[in-house]
């Protein structure tokens, strides 16, 4: 990490940088976050709400007293200066978020971008299909309609769109945990492991469950359980994806490991449950014993059973 003392700061160069940075992807991305992926100094303040947005709207005068009301020097201002600067040097290989490029350019991706670079240093698949994600309704109907179908197709389509169309909502946060390799972050719309590389069968499906509605979840407690022809399919699906997960799957079950523990890793009693239930005509899970026949009164009186 780079030991340089902060830059000088004035008005000119705040403003320059804050205008500079108004439009980022990541206004929202605590500072010391931001810091640690750049050749800055660490930032001293670690909160949630120390960001970017808490001191780019305003003046010269108020951030320094911004700065001061969390008990850091007027000099800060450069330290800050430098981490909007680097950032957006960081950022514009996502691609110019204020215009369009030239058609000729459109479906090209940029291999040495940041973004690029990150899916593979997670191990992200660019062919993993969006559909597969819990990526909203609004924002998947978005996608379709510009002909984006997996996790590639999205980020090239993301470095391509206007900032004033990504406002908020899922399609900027998962543009921002891309962007900071926020694993937990992207486990709320991929099939993540945390810590672990790659996208995942059983974390897929368990984002399936999650979005199901309540009477939906309840159905599939049922005995036997009632899964939708849509659900159904998507699991179908699925397994095909993640074919290699699902081979491995059930290895494991075939060595003996109980069923419980092959989806421990899930951390959510129910959910594993129900995960089991609808991936049951994928693997060899065991099936209840059939009940005890009760032998009829003359079986009794004879001793047969």
């Amino acid at each position: 990490m780079a030991t340089i003392p902060p830059l000088p700061a004035n008005a000119a160069a705040w403003d320059q940088a804050r205008n500079a940075f108004m439009q980022s992807i990541l206004m929202d991305t605590p500072l010391a976050t931001l810091a640690q992926d750049l050749d800055v100094p660490p930032w001293p303040v670690n909160a949630p709400d120390e960001t970017p947005a808490a001191y780019v709207y305003l003046p010269y005068s108020q951030a320094v007293a911004a700065l001061a009301a969390r008990g850091l020097p007027p000099a800060q201002l450069g330290a800050l200066i430098a981490i909007l600067n680097e950032t957006n040097a960081f950022d514009q290989p996502f691609g110019d978020m204020m215009g369009g490029l030239e058609p000729a350019a459109k479906d090209a991706v940029d291999e040495g971008s940041p973004l690029i670079k990150n899916l593979h240093k997670l191990a992200l698949p660019a062919d993993f299909p969006l559909e597969f994600s819990a990526l909203s309704a609004g924002t998947l109907e978005l996608c379709r309609n510009e002909g984006v179908s997996t996790l590639g197709d999205f980020v090239g389509f993301a470095s391509r769109l206007s900032q004033t169309v990504i406002v908020g909502g899922d399609f900027r946060a998962l543009l921002n945990a891309l962007a900071q390799k926020d694993e937990a972050a992207l486990a709320r719309s991929l099939p993540l492991r945390v810590g672990h590389p790659g996208l995942h069968l059983l974390e897929a499906v368990a984002l399936t469950i999650r979005a199901l509605p309540q009477a939906a979840r309840d159905g599939l407690r049922t005995t036997p359980p009632t899964v939708p022809t849509g659900l159904a399919a998507r699991i179908t699906r699925l397994a095909v994806y993640f074919k290699a997960d699902l081979d491995a799957a059930r290895a494991t079950l075939a060595s003996g490991t109980p069923p419980e523990r092959l989806v421990a890793q899930l951390g959510e009693s129910e959910i594993e449950q129900l995960v089991l239930t609808v991936l049951r005509p994928h693997l060899p899970l065991p099936v209840a014993p059939p009940a005890p026949k009760r032998a009829s009164f003359w079986a009794k009186l004879f001793g047969r059973s």
